[in-house]
């Protein structure tokens, strides 16, 4: 009988451990560094905006990023967007379009909860590439505005993202500027028919957008 159950029994602790090993080894996760995403702008002038009403406009962006691989959830993001924007108002009776045009730099902290959703807040800066203006009549030109208009564009981003599969990206984030949008000491004539230096809007856009991880 001893002969029987002597090997039973380190048979048993035996795999006990083996098991118990293969438990303690961490999952490999997929945690790509590198991506890609494009998506969806609504933007709006956020503050005070005497004598005038902004109507809401749309756009797109389209960024890459860089993810590090984080460590007990926190980690850290860095992106490159480019991201059109915009605004429109009414000039007696006749719609005025602005485009923006920003390239921007956000710096993310990022929370991840489990592997199939993140936290993201931190600032970033931009920088207006070009701005112009264009009436709802077709057969008005464009006129480029970008003198008018603060280069330097500074403030907070606010965002998830869900991973459903291996690779794909689907997010929304809140971008809301400090800054004013236009030159507050105009030295020249201002296209516009109210003035820029008592218009205190800000860039404040809600973006959706998907990518895929690389």
């Amino acid at each position: 009988m001893r002969k029987v159950i002597l090997p039973a029994i380190l048979f048993i602790a035996l795999s006990n451990y083996c098991f118990a090993q293969e438990n303690e080894q961490p999952k490999k996760e997929f945690n790509s560094k590198f991506g890609l995403k494009a998506g969806y702008n609504i933007n709006r002038l956020a503050g005070e905006t005497p004598n005038i009403e902004f109507d809401n406009k749309s756009g797109f962006m389209v960024g890459a990023f860089f993810s590090p691989s984080n460590k007990g959830g926190l980690g850290y993001r860095s992106e490159l967007v480019f991201s059109r924007q915009g605004f429109s108002y009414d000039d007696n009776g006749s719609r005025q379009d602005v485009q923006t045009d920003y390239i921007y730099l956000p710096q993310l902290t990022t929370f991840s909860i489990g592997n199939f959703f993140q936290l993201q807040a931190g600032g970033q800066i931009g920088y207006l590439l070009k701005s112009s203006i264009q009436s709802e009549d077709a057969t008005s030109e464009e006129q480029k505005i970008t003198e008018f208009m603060n280069r330097f564009d500074a403030g907070a981003a606010f965002g998830f993202e869900i991973y459903p599969f291996r690779r794909l990206i689907i997010g929304s984030r809140y971008n809301i500027s400090f800054g004013k949008l236009y030159e507050q000491e105009m030295t020249r004539p201002s296209p516009f028919p109210f003035d820029p230096s008592k218009v205190k809007g800000r860039n404040a856009v809600l973006q959706f957008f998907a990518g895929v991880r690389l």
